[in-house]
């Protein structure tokens, strides 16, 4: 179990406390994180995170690029495979969106990160 997270801070239920996320949806959620932390950045574990901010450019060597960088980011995570990545960059905000084609225990998920 880990404690549920949305747009970065953890979610408190009504008694005041973390509120918790298992299964799937916990799966998902780790994953998440994986694509959305640059890979480096942590020191006590220099292979956690995504290239996933390294990548610039346009067309469809950018979703090769980002499906490679997804892959190598989830490669840890047993029972999660990368299917695709669909890039849109916004080069006026700096921003690449990702959106992330998964399979976990034979069931199809989507995700959508944004570096």
């Amino acid at each position: 179990m880990d404690v549920l997270l949305q747009d970065g801070d953890m979610v408190i239920g009504h008694d005041g406390s973390a509120l918790q996320v298992s299964g799937v949806r916990e799966l998902l959620q780790r994953a998440v994180l994986r694509l959305a932390v640059r890979r480096g950045s942590l020191p006590h574990d220099p292979t956690f995170g995504s290239r996933l901010h390294q990548l610039g450019g346009a067309g469809s060597s950018l979703n090769q690029k980002a499906l490679a960088a997804c892959r190598e980011a989830l490669a840890p995570m047993s029972g999660v495979r990368v299917r695709s990545a669909d890039c849109r960059l916004s080069p006026d905000a700096g921003r690449l969106s990702v959106r992330v084609g998964l399979e976990v225990n034979r069931q199809n998920y989507h995700l959508e990160v944004t570096v």
